[in-house]
């Protein structure tokens, strides 16, 4: 202990009976150091308090709080939870004594932003669903399930942490001042709201996560508090089978509904959301040892991208969503415009379903706008393209020593890059040059970037006449 009262960064050489070994971490309600249970010969966790946090009027009625939320805690003995073995105070500053549990936390997975398997994301849930369950039946609400109080074991298992502690720990600093509990890119609405939590709401959470592990991203993108706030109250979720196309449309459905609005429109309880997950027939659960363990099947290779261009669309179009696209996804865009192509009905719905699948505000609204200018000029119409569209987008007639199809094919090469002002520039330069080479070269300088002239100029015509 500190002469403050707090537990010291230095380590102490006991808290209660357990020998200090170890320092795991430390955060704004205290540190958690490495104990060893001389008793039981066993490696523990000792998470402290600050005794600041204590004093006054509020830190009575928190300790209070705090001593009925650990004891409930406890009595949730499951292979998906990390156990609560004791609570104790030392000099009057109060600490947990809790398993100790070797492992990475979910959130690890996900710096990178990259989805986990489709079977390994589901098999992870399952297992927290279980823990839950099993804390509900209990009458302990977490209320803070997020990837970083889910922890993986070299095994697969999965251990939750955190269960009753979860509220006090997020609440300082912050029921003062009028605000919900939990952590905002995994809160349901009714915390935003400030309604108080149950199951219904630590389901919510859990399906966030679920879809934070097949996507890489969470449903809702909000930058601060108060964005996230406003979308998660009023805004539908994003569809993870458009962030993902490995992601099958039964389990989008069962994220609809774990994420409705609603608590009474969502699964009720734990054992409903898992026969939802089980019944799609993605993972097998096995017993191992009494535990939990989910046996994951091997991962099945991704399907083949669909056809070069889908029938019936301007090619000029998806090049260009193509191309844009990929500066925010990656190279998984040309497959996700080929698919959504297949599904929609015209090139408005198309933007729409692919502005759907980026992240953030800003590079949606500019995904938007470029996508305006391809739209309004080269596509022709809001439809997808038909005789009449194309024949509308193609230059009319011929221009000084150009026959109109050489006109048209420079035209379209040129609107990969440039979009619809592809067609004045082609009319301003025809007017001037007198071979198709000259007409490509000086087209050609009107491009900003370098791969990119060098890729039109290899469409250049071989016949100097045009």
């Amino acid at each position: 202990m500190s002469a403050s009262g707090d537990i010291s960064v230095t380590l102490p050489p006991r808290i209660g009976r357990y020998r200090v070994t170890g320092l795991l971490g430390r955060g704004a309600m205290g540190v958690v150091y490495l104990g060893h249970d001389t008793a039981i010969d066993r490696p523990v966790a000792i998470k402290t308090i600050h005794r600041r946090l204590l004093q006054g009027a509020e830190g009575v009625e928190w300790l209070a709080r705090f001593q009925r939320e650990v004891r409930a805690a406890g009595r949730c003995l499951h292979p998906n939870i990390v156990t609560v073995f004791e609570y104790g105070e030392e000099e009057n500053a109060p600490y947990i004594v809790m398993e100790y549990v070797q492992g990475r936390e979910l959130r690890d997975y996900l710096k990178e932003r990259k989805p986990l398997p489709l079977t390994n994301a589901v098999a992870v849930i399952i297992q927290v669903l279980r823990a839950l369950g099993h804390a509900h039946a209990s009458g302990v609400v977490h209320r803070d399930i997020k990837p970083g109080n889910i922890i993986l074991l070299a095994d697969g298992q999965v251990k939750v942490t955190d269960f009753g502690i979860a509220r006090l720990e997020t609440g300082i600093g912050l029921t003062q001042n009028g605000m919900a509990v939990g952590t905002p890119g995994y809160m349901a609405p009714e915390q935003f709201r400030g309604e108080e939590a149950d199951r219904r709401t630590d389901l919510y959470a859990a399906a966030v996560v679920l879809f934070e592990l097949l996507t890489g991203v969470r449903p809702f993108d909000g930058r601060n508090a108060s964005e996230m706030m406003y979308q998660v109250l009023n805004e539908p979720p994003r569809q993870a089978t458009v962030l993902n196309p490995q992601v099958p449309s039964g389990l989008e459905a069962v994220l609809s509904r774990a994420l409705a609005k609603a608590p009474n429109d969502r699964f009720q309880d734990a054992s409903a959301f898992i026969a939802a997950l089980e019944g799609l027939r993605l993972v097998e659960r096995e017993a191992a040892g009494g535990s939990t363990l989910v046996q994951v099947k091997p991962v099945q290779a991704p399907e083949p991208p669909p056809p070069s261009t889908p029938p019936g669309w301007d090619p000029v179009l998806l090049e260009r969503a193509e191309r844009w696209l990929t500066e925010i996804l990656g190279p998984v865009a040309r497959v996700l415009v080929r698919r959504t192509a297949l599904q929609v009905g015209n090139p408005a719905e198309l933007v729409q379903q692919l502005m759907a699948a980026i992240p953030g505000e800003p590079d949606r609204l500019l995904f938007q706008r470029r996508m305006r200018t391809v739209l309004d000029g080269t596509a022709g119409s809001l439809g997808p393209a038909t005789g009449a569209s194309v024949m509308g987008s193609q230059m009319s007639g011929s221009l000084g020593s150009f026959e109109q199809s050489v006109l048209e094919a420079a035209r379209r090469d040129l609107a990969v890059y440039l979009g619809p002002i592809a067609k004045v520039l082609v009319k301003q330069i025809a007017a001037k040059a007198r071979t198709s080479q000259e007409l490509y070269q000086r087209l050609a300088e009107h491009i900003p970037i370098a791969a990119d002239r060098a890729a039109f100029l290899k469409r250049m015509p071989s016949d100097p006449a045009g």
